[in-house]
């Protein structure tokens, strides 16, 4: 018989504020694989919460000079606090 052990997650902030936080770190901008790399987390999961990051304002991208990659960079502009700022990010 398989035994089946249900973890519950971890406290601590969530993969969209431990995104947010090291774009904020990082003026030059960030790539979705230096993201991905830096918090052990698949690029699909990096993207999902990259779209809800954009979406509230509080990331922009721009494509690099050759237009291959996309680079994040934190919205320096002032962000009316939403408590669905980070819904469903994980």
């Amino acid at each position: 018989m398989t035994n089946i052990k249900i973890i519950s997650a971890t406290p601590g902030p969530s993969t969209a504020e431990q995104i947010l936080m090291l774009i904020e770190t990082r003026a030059t901008g960030i790539t979705l694989r230096e993201l991905s790399r830096s918090l052990n987390r698949p690029r699909s999961m990096i993207q999902v919460c990259l779209k809800q990051l954009i979406s509230a304002g509080r990331v922009y991208v721009h494509k690099n000079k050759t237009g291959m990659n996309l680079i994040y960079y934190p919205n320096k502009t002032k962000v009316a606090p939403n408590k669905n700022n980070f819904r469903n990010s994980e």
